[in-house]
């Protein structure tokens, strides 16, 4: 699959969130993907760009799970993303961190900008926003029971996926307090073959029902 871009459509801002945006909605139907690069630029000018992370658990327009790298997503795709997102840290003079969201039609390769936000001038290392191990997964419960309370994030990361996924399982199931909606679905996304095998958004959604 070769990589293509379409018309750039980006917003601007600065932001102080991290991680998996919440509050746009999910990918379309079909085929496509959500992809997150994180940039950073440093005072000297010198610029990285992180692994792709994809959204790929959601529940009414929430990311629920977020994944480095992405699964199954071909190198020569994810090389093109870093460098398109280089090129709007560039453009925009970001300083420290930022993140360049995407959208990516699966079967074609064409992939387009959604968003790109900056973070607050920081000094904050590369390091920072590199997965800690070979597999990582962002796993996100509003609240459990009640969504007034704060989100609750689980970092998991492993060797490998299955490693992650299995570290991630265990994790929701042994966390204290009552099981909420959030964590029963969570716990039946991870657990589905669909899932394991590296369905992701409305193709996961679709396989599981």
């Amino acid at each position: 699959m070769g990589a293509k871009v379409s018309t750039v459509m980006s917003s601007g801002g600065a932001t102080s969130r991290r991680g998996p945006p919440t509050d746009y909605a999910g990918p379309a139907a079909g085929r496509e993907r959500r992809l997150d690069i994180h940039v950073f630029v440093s005072e000297s000018g010198g610029l990285a760009t992180g692994r792709a992370w994809e959204r790929c658990v959601w529940r009414d327009a929430r990311v629920l799970i977020a994944e480095c790298p992405a699964p199954h997503l071909p190198s020569s795709v994810e090389n093109a993303l870093r460098t398109v997102a280089a090129d709007v840290a560039r453009d925009r003079g970001w300083q420290g961190m930022g993140t360049v969201a995407f959208a990516l039609d699966d079967r074609s390769g064409v992939f387009r900008v959604i968003d790109a936000e900056a973070r607050a001038h920081s000094g904050e290392a590369v390091a920072d926003f590199e997965p800690v191990a070979a597999h990582a997964l962002e796993v996100r419960i509003d609240g459990c029971v009640d969504r007034r309370l704060p989100c609750t994030r689980l970092l998991v990361c492993g060797a490998t996926r299955g490693e992650a996924l299995r570290r991630a399982y265990r994790a929701l199931s042994e966390m204290p307090g009552p099981a909420g909606i959030d964590r029963a679905f969570l716990m039946n996304r991870i657990a589905s073959r669909a899932f394991c095998s590296g369905l992701t958004g409305t193709r996961l959604d679709q396989a599981v029902g």
